[in-house]
């Protein structure tokens, strides 16, 4: 058999297993890097979940998304989704993820995809093992039924994704589009792609023991959070009072959609529409003046830990 058949059914095999393959055909372009980049490169992104709700697309973030839709014109991406939205922990409520849209059923965007992926692992000339990614802080990527992680440099299969194709196989096992978490570093844009020295690792915000959610990140932490297992609601509470529970903590405000709105609004004996308007506004402002608090119709904690004592 010639090296270009032995090639071509060894990239069917890997594709029909749902493999990711390690480097795209020659031709297809790879994000260009800034011309001199410094010496100095980071460590492999410290794993920072999710623990707060602000869904508007970080500066890094954007950064790379658009440098990925530029690379290949024709791709789109999503980022910032509704806090709850998308699974309990998600970096879309936080602006550090990305939904790139690159199918591997069409021949030219799977292609792109194994190009970005082989440029983001690759070894650089200096030795550097997957130095853009590194650059980037890139904290996983998820494609085609498996996850690469920062915390072991490997790939892992996703989810079981390989033995249960189903309904929504092709979005839920990251067939249809790639998934990139950034840890905070990346995603503010501080790490040495975008700038010229390696900054201090950027831990985000860090969550109450008595609260699911963090208050949004204001500046940059340099120390690991203290870890806390999630807030179970308390035995026979109410189907009101458990999602409330779910999503304590988190900061809701005018603009704020989804079902941690729909949680506070049925609280407050309102239409639990899930989109926080001026009724919504109203209410919490109403609440808040009732508990002694500060009239800001903002769910911050202290209204949060109020609303939480007030429903059964």
């Amino acid at each position: 058999m010639s090296r270009r058949l032995l090639a071509a059914a060894i990239a069917v095999t890997c594709a029909l297993a749902g493999l990711v393959l390690a480097g795209p055909a020659s031709a297809v372009a790879r994000p260009q890097a800034p011309a001199h980049l410094p010496a100095a490169i980071e460590p492999l992104a410290a794993y920072a979940a999710d623990v707060s709700c602000d869904p508007v697309i970080k500066p890094g973030t954007k950064r790379l998304a658009d440098l990925l839709v530029h690379t290949y014109p024709g791709t789109y991406y999503g980022s910032a989704y509704s806090c709850g939205t998308d699974g309990t922990i998600s970096e879309h409520y936080d602006g550090r993820a990305i939904d790139w849209m690159v199918s591997i059923r069409n021949k030219r965007t799977y292609a792109d995809a194994r190009a970005v992926i082989a440029w983001l692992l690759a070894t650089d000339a200096q030795g550097n093992r997957f130095a853009m990614a590194r650059r980037l802080g890139v904290m996983y990527l998820i494609y085609n039924n498996r996850i690469w992680g920062s915390w072991d440099g490997k790939w892992e299969p996703y989810n079981n994704c390989a033995k249960q194709p189903g309904r929504g196989y092709d979005t839920s096992c990251h067939r249809d589009h790639m998934h990139i978490s950034l840890g905070w570093n990346g995603a503010m844009g501080t790490t040495t792609f975008w700038g010229s020295a390696v900054a201090a690792t950027d831990f985000g915000p860090c969550r109450a023991a008595d609260l699911n959610w963090a208050t949004p990140r204001r500046r940059a932490n340099p120390q690991p959070c203290p870890y806390y297992r999630s807030v179970p609601a308390p035995a026979h509470a109410s189907a009101t009072k458990a999602a409330l529970v779910r999503y304590s903590g988190a900061r809701l405000l005018r603009g704020s959609r989804g079902p941690a709105v729909s949680a506070v609004q049925s609280a407050l004996h309102i239409s639990a529409s899930g989109t926080f308007g001026t009724a919504t506004r109203t209410a919490v402002q109403a609440f808040q003046r009732s508990h002694d608090l500060a009239s800001t119709g903002v769910l911050n904690v202290p209204t949060w830990r109020a609303l939480l004592r007030a429903v059964r």
